[in-house]
């Protein structure tokens, strides 16, 4: 399913490389951001940059290891100067994120930030109204977060974004794949 020279949108024309994702697979636990930063883009891994350091934060405080999850983007190569993706850029990706979800069977998807939990839950409410509340998906359950970068530029949601890291402990997910 992963196309290596996919040219299905017009960042294919900027990027770099396309930043499918890391982790193990299948995965309990999958972490999607937005998309791939300046960082990401030369690197060909996600969240690697100033975002990847509050997020091993994250990480710390909820007892996990970047080693136990699997993270990736809606949008697979990087918007021009970091700017958000549009909505057919979304939608030109969205069969790669659904073919990985598929592979990944998780039990828990957390989403970084507006761009990924509007599309995996499929609303238009803003991560502000659903920021660490779980809410269930067809196949798993969603916490929606604050991407990490937006907890750089506002340091008013670093506190609560590093408090859901205690709901994460608090989901069953005892059926830990081998």
């Amino acid at each position: 399913m992963l196309d290596f020279n996919c040219t299905l949108c017009d960042l294919a024309v900027s990027r770099s490389q396309i930043v499918w994702g890391s982790g193990p697979i299948p995965a309990d636990i999958v972490f999607i951001g937005e998309a791939p930063g300046k960082h990401e883009d030369l690197g060909g891994l996600p969240f690697v940059g100033a975002a990847g350091k509050v997020l091993d934060e994250f990480l710390a405080a909820a007892g996990l290891k970047r080693s136990e999850i699997y993270i990736t983007n809606v949008v697979k190569c990087r918007p021009p100067n970091n700017r958000n993706p549009h909505s057919e850029e979304i939608e030109a990706c969205r069969p790669y994120l659904d073919a990985q979800l598929e592979a990944l069977s998780p039990k828990l998807v957390i989403t970084l930030g507006n761009f990924a939990t509007q599309t995996i839950l499929n609303t238009r409410q803003a991560i502000s109204s659903l920021q660490g509340q779980i809410q269930q998906a067809e196949h798993f359950q969603v916490l929606p977060l604050y991407h990490p970068a937006a907890t750089i530029y506002d340091r008013s949601k670093i506190e609560p974004f590093l408090a859901a890291a205690g709901t994460i402990k608090s989901i069953n997910i005892a059926n830990h794949h081998s």
